[in-house]
């Protein structure tokens, strides 16, 4: 290869690289905050919650949950049916429009555990690794496990109106 070559080869390389950087940092959806609940002994559902942003300029979908304290991650999202009981059904996926900020919540859109191996203990780390679409490399954030809050002090917040 004579040097003229070589340098027409090592520019396309180059722009090849620059290209994939390019859309990575496009790609890029950012963990802001994060936390598992605590469970009680014996159970075999868990929750957490996050604070996504999009930072790209297109839609990112969340295609996939794993963690290594459960078998089964699976996104849901809590709402009230027309006879004013909570039901919870699961999505196939998470999308965030460019820009867009999601805060999962109680009641809401969260993460759920189907089938712990093991309790949440409060201040614990339980490891998410998400997988978005858009060629952003999957992430692995560590969540810490906050104190399950008493379902009297819990309703009492809700229900204190005056």
């Amino acid at each position: 290869m004579n040097k003229a070559t070589k340098m027409r080869a090592l520019a396309a390389l180059l722009a090849v690289f620059s290209l994939g950087a390019a859309q990575f940092a496009a790609a890029e959806v950012k963990v802001l905050e994060g936390w598992a609940r605590a469970t009680p002994p014996g159970a075999k559902v868990g929750a957490a919650y996050l604070v996504l942003v999009n930072t790209s300029d297109e839609e990112r979908k969340l295609m996939k949950i794993v963690s290594t304290v459960s078998d089964l991650v699976m996104l849901h999202r809590t709402s009230m049916t027309a006879e004013g009981t909570t039901r919870m059904w699961p999505l196939a996926g998470l999308t965030l429009k460019p820009g867009e900020t999601l805060r999962m919540d109680q009641g809401a859109v969260h993460v759920m555990f189907n089938e712990l191996k093991a309790p949440l203990v409060a201040g614990e780390k339980v490891p998410l690794t998400l997988k978005f679409d858009g060629g952003q490399p999957e992430f692995t954030v560590m969540l810490e496990v906050r104190p399950l809050v008493p379902a009297a002090t819990a309703q009492e917040h809700q229900h204190h109106h005056h």
